[in-house]
């Protein structure tokens, strides 16, 4: 199973997002995240994504959305958390995780080449009502 984590990370109604580096996505905006290595705790993974991709620290606040999905020889989830900066600066050039880190409004990121129904996600998640991450345990 492939396991994936991306941080929605908001500070008085602006959103972080990286532009996508890989070749796959290369130039949309997402949220900072990504594959988790093997045996690597989702939480660590999620932060050393957002070290990578953005720049900065954060601590985990809570899980905002799961979402699985089964393919005929994969299964992939993704954990979607919420995060608070702790430390670090904001990315400023770019390299093989991330072309550009910049904030963005709700409406600002309605006219953006976003990827996988990244307006959606954000319009549903609500930070304050999170499941702790600390009470989410993954078993593989």
């Amino acid at each position: 199973m492939t396991i994936k984590t991306f941080v929605i990370i908001e500070q008085g109604g602006r959103f972080l997002l990286i532009r996508e580096a890989a070749k796959k996505w290369r130039g949309k905006w997402f949220l900072p995240g990504g594959k988790a290595d093997l045996n690597e705790n989702p939480i660590e993974a999620a932060k050393r994504e957002v070290k990578e991709e953005a720049g900065c620290d954060v601590v985990i606040q809570g899980i905002v959305y799961i979402r699985y999905r089964e393919k005929l020889f994969s299964k992939h989830l993704s954990l979607f958390y919420s995060a608070k900066i702790t430390g670090g600066g904001i990315k400023t050039t770019a390299d093989r995780h991330s072309l550009e880190v910049k904030w963005f409004s709700y409406d600002e990121i309605k006219s953006l080449p976003v990827r996988q129904k990244l307006l959606e996600l954000l319009i549903h998640s609500q930070p304050e009502k999170a499941m702790p991450a600390e009470n989410f345990k993954l078993y593989v």
